[in-house]
């Protein structure tokens, strides 16, 4: 009976290349587990940064200092909209869970036409009311305090849309709470109305050179929010969570809408909401979540029934002897669409690094949205920047099927990188020489994250000419103020993209107005001597409301308004007799006319301005850019020989910002999961090697040291 056959042994050539083999199996199996593991390490540190909750604390510290726990803030944010009115309360709770005694810095943001009134510091079971002064006289104040120990807070308006808060002295242990309000009209546009609570602060870029960042300590980025004025006296750098880190500054939220007429819907495109009515069709929204970190702008909006929007909102109050208006009025759509007159479009891309993440994403599918909505006989082009500026044509193209598939190629292949020199970008958009024949119209999708922004509007102004400016901000908290001023400025709209999944909506109400004949030549003429703002009605677009403050020393007043739409006159009479009486009309006004002075300051005479801003602004208790609110307790509280540590309360950054975003920033925090995983991949293969190594060369102490130099 034959044998079975035995394995015959390798030549050895051969057992030399399978021990190899199976020592090289061993080490990839070895590396291989350790990427498992990594790959679930940092999987699973995503998941947990994007669900995690608020955190109540923080360590900060630097090279020089121990660690230290930081101060922070606790916001509760309760609107109440009535009508087409918006009064807002922020409360504020300065939390110290440190050992030492700090002064409290934050800077927020408001609505950029928020009129901020009002001002209550608690301190225990007393409340300090604020007062309005001038912004140097409210700082003296504040120091004077400061020194002396006493308790005291100062909010300030540093720019349109942002201001800032110092509390002082923050005690061991110790929550300070601070109250503002502030008051708005609401947005109202193709048949809804909107309300926008900023929450997120972007990081603005400087141009020129490289984003100022400040290398705040371990765990945040600080990034330096230049002063309007450039004072010596501005907030320092406000300090940024480096990204991934667990999110600080809690926010609730409360909004009860009385519009005045029953809604056929209500709904928030930022965050989940829980909305509960009543009979009266009076309704409460609050968060799903209840707590949400500030790094989103929260957006609420509704639309009304068919038929119960109103087609005009009067409202007067009578104060100091004078009467008030606010007027927002829907004029008729055009029932008959015009012809579409050929277009010259050019859309310019921000790609600077704030934009980033899921911000470019969103310009990107904006973009090739647009591109889709040109027609043959149209001309466009395509101009991206950061930190230089880049056009698809060295001229508007005509649209064909090349030049569409050329475009639709430079758009996807759009990545964000560098800084934000916005300036040559719209040099080159109002450069070309205008085309007759043609409504030109320039879309601008950035989100606005500059400090220059009364040069750009300077240039707009100087420079649209008959062209139309769209901006189109993007991203979870855009510079609104300058968006909205930027629109004005080209006689164009502003659009708000915050998600990726609102582009197909926002835009194509974008194009609603774009291909739809404006209202122009708005006049507005009363039958008495009025202080109105506008002082000069912009064209209004499709679905936009005419919306007009006013000032009268009689109420018996009636206001006459005239407009063309296309080639048809539109006119309207409106006697005051019939508005309905309210609360702060007198304030919204103020802050129209603080608005149309700070304006007339581009290029004109500021030293005779500046007054009447400050004389408006004292006199309906107001913050401005040279105007603050400061309360003082009465009793000192600060130990003797004991100081308060300026204490910057960090920020978080935008949703979706990510490393690639702020590349030109600092990074403070290093990502420690991953670099140990890394660590200990590399310890694997070493010893893998070195394991290797000790079976080729033996265990002698000589082979030993061999291999380890042989792994160095």
């Amino acid at each position: 009976m034959p044998q079975p056959s035995r394995p015959q042994p390798l030549p050895p050539g051969w057992r030399g290349i399978a021990r190899l083999a199976l020592d090289a199996l061993i080490a990839g199996c070895i590396a291989s587990g350790v990427l498992l593991v990594a790959a679930f390490t940092v999987a699973t540190q995503a998941h947990a940064a994007a669900a995690a909750p608020v955190h109540a604390s923080l360590v900060l510290g630097d090279a020089g200092n121990p660690p230290l726990d930081a101060p922070l803030v606790a916001t509760e944010v309760d609107v109440a909209v009535a009508g087409v009115v918006a009064r807002t309360t922020v409360t504020q709770h300065f939390i110290n869970p440190t050992g030492q005694w700090r002064e409290g810095l934050y800077t927020f943001p408001l609505p950029d036409r928020a009129a901020v009134d009002q001002l209550h510091m608690q301190v225990g079971e007393r409340v300090v009311e604020g007062e309005i002064r001038e912004k140097e006289e409210a700082r003296a104040t504040y120091a004077k305090a400061k020194a002396a120990g006493i308790k005291a807070s100062l909010v300030e308006s540093s720019r349109p849309n942002l201001f800032s808060a110092r509390v002082a002295h923050l005690g061991p242990g110790e929550t300070v709470t601070v109250t503002i309000e502030y008051q708005e009209t609401l947005h109202y546009d193709q048949g809804s109305f909107s309300l926008r609570v900023p929450l997120a602060v972007t990081p603005r870029y400087s141009p020129g050179s490289s984003p100022d960042a400040v290398d705040g300590g371990a765990g945040f980025r600080a990034v330096a929010l230049a002063d309007l004025d450039d004072d010596d006296d501005a907030m320092p750098p406000a300090p940024y969570l480096a990204p991934g880190s667990p999110p600080v500054n809690p926010v609730k939220l409360h909004v009860s809408v009385d519009a005045g007429f029953a809604l056929a819907g209500i709904a928030s495109a930022s965050h989940a909401i829980d909305v509960k009515e009543d009979v009266a069709h009076r309704y409460d929204v609050t968060l799903a979540d209840d707590i949400v970190p500030a790094n989103r702008d929260f957006e609420l909006a509704w639309q009304p029934e068919v038929g119960a929007a109103p087609g005009a909102a009067l409202f007067t109050e009578t104060l100091g002897g004078k009467t008030y208006a606010l007027l927002m009025m829907m004029p008729p759509s055009d029932a008959t669409p015009a012809p579409i007159a050929p277009r010259e479009a050019t859309f310019i891309v921000d790609t600077s690094g704030s934009m980033g993440g899921a911000s470019i994403e969103q310009a990107r599918e904006a973009v090739l949205f647009a591109l889709a909505r040109l027609r043959p006989g149209d001309r466009f082009n395509v101009i991206e920047f950061n930190s230089v500026t880049r056009p698809l044509f060295g001229a508007p193209m005509p649209v064909d099927t090349m030049t569409l598939a050329s475009a639709q190629r430079f758009v996807r292949a759009l990545k964000a990188d560098g800084g934000t020199e916005m300036k040559p970008a719209l040099e080159a958009a109002f450069a070309a020489p205008p085309a007759d024949g043609f409504v030109q119209q320039v879309v601008f999708l950035t989100d606005g994250a500059v400090d220059n922004e009364r040069d750009l509007l300077a240039l707009i102004a100087a420079r649209a000419g008959n062209r139309r400016l769209f901006t189109v901000g993007i991203g979870a908290g855009p510079n609104t103020w300058f968006l909205r001023k930027a629109a004005e400025a080209g006689r164009g709209t502003a659009t708000f993209i915050g998600d990726i999944h609102d582009v197909k909506a926002r835009m194509t109400a974008l194009y609603a107005k774009l291909e739809n004949p404006a209202l122009t030549g708005i006049e507005a003429a009363w039958s008495a001597a009025a202080d109105a703002y506008p002082g000069k009605m912009p064209d209004l677009y499709d679905g936009e409301p005419i919306v007009m403050t006013a000032a009268f020393d009689t109420s018996l007043v009636t206001l006459s308004l005239t407009a063309k739409r296309g080639e048809r006159a539109y006119g309207a009479l409106l006697p005051l007799a019939s508005a309905r009486p309210a609360h702060g009309i007198a304030t919204l006004w103020a802050r129209d006319r603080i608005e149309a002075l700070s304006d007339a300051m581009i290029g004109g005479d500021a030293a005779a301005i500046k007054p009447l801003i400050v004389k408006t602004a004292l006199d309906h208790h107001l913050v401005s850019r040279y105007t603050s609110l400061v309360a003082v307790d009465v009793t000192p509280t600060l130990p003797a020989g004991e100081s308060s540590i300026p204490s910057p309360m960090p920020l978080n950054l935008p949703a979706g910002y990510d490393d690639a975003t702020l590349g030109a920033l600092p990074q403070t925090a290093t990502p420690a999961p991953l670099l140990l995983v890394l660590a200990a991949l590399l310890a694997a293969i070493a010893l893998a090697m070195r394991a290797l190594a000790m079976r080729r060369h033996g265990t002698t102490l000589a082979a030993r040291v061999h291999a380890a130099r042989h792994v160095c």
